[in-house]
């Protein structure tokens, strides 16, 4: 008998791209679809995905509890998403768990409460990971302050690596009997 590991990765990537920096999120997914011959989701819920279907790129306007369902069909997820907290540094990379407790972050639902809810709903919850970068100005613009895009460039490649990395592990991961 095989067991089988959900090789399945979703980065969502959330933020409004027309204020400025709070788009840093799109911007770094932007990058990274074009590194894998993605087309990089334009509107807030579109998607796009992988030919092999081992990974979804989504963009959205900041997360809903509504998604708990959607990640239950993941391993892994990636939040990508921008910071105005000085507080913290100006780009994180680090593991996120199930919480009840509001962030940092400047949208309504932190990561931690989503992913409480699909724990809590579904009994299981994936990996996840939040990626973010600082951002300095939420003007009405599309595009991003020169901190922040210097900050998403080093965000896109270390997620681009990351995903690399998850993908050339799983490939050579012997399957269990």
């Amino acid at each position: 008998m095989s067991i089988l590991v959900n090789p399945k990765i979703l980065v969502i990537a959330y933020g409004n791209r027309d204020r400025q920096d709070d788009g840093a999120g799109w911007h770094i997914l932007s990058q990274v679809a074009a590194q894998l011959s993605l087309q990089a989701p334009e509107l807030p819920g579109e998607w796009t995905e992988s030919e092999d279907g081992s990974l979804r790129l989504l963009y959205l306007y900041q997360l809903l509890p509504e998604l708990a369902e959607d990640l239950i069909d993941y391993g892994q997820i990636i939040f990508v998403d921008a910071h105005n907290s000085p507080e913290l540094p100006n780009l994180v990379f680090e593991p996120v768990s199930p919480a009840w407790v509001h962030s940092a972050f400047t949208h309504h639902l932190s990561i931690g409460e989503l992913l409480a809810i699909t724990q809590t709903l579904y009994a299981r919850c994936p990996a996840a990971w939040l990626l973010s970068v600082r951002g300095y100005a939420f003007e009405f613009s599309q595009e991003l302050s020169p901190q922040t895009q210097a900050l998403a460039r080093q965000a896109a490649e270390m997620l681009y690596t990351h995903l690399i990395g998850e993908a050339s592990a799983l490939n050579s991961k012997p399957e269990k009997e």
